[in-house]
């Protein structure tokens, strides 16, 4: 009986596997090549706009005193970091 229930268990395994391989209507390559210029795209606008937070930050970094400056130093002996 157990045997019976681990062939019948492997069966049922083995066909929904077989299933996720099964012939579907349009090729495969059809959709990478959309794939790869949507991710080439979103790459370019994620670079462009890590440039505009790195110039931002440097702008608030020239905005503040030498006080503020200062006491992040220290802080940051105090804390670490």
């Amino acid at each position: 009986m157990k045997n019976a229930l681990v062939r019948i268990l492997t069966l049922a395994t083995l066909a929904t596997s077989l299933s996720a391989f099964a012939a579907t209507d349009q090729p495969k390559n059809a959709n990478a090549a959309g794939a790869s210029t949507q991710q080439q795209e979103g790459c370019g606008a994620a670079s462009h706009k890590e440039k505009k937070q790195k110039k931002a930050r440097s702008q608030r970094d020239d905005q503040r005193t030498e006080q503020e400056k200062e006491f992040d130093h220290v802080l940051m002996g105090y804390y670490g970091g």
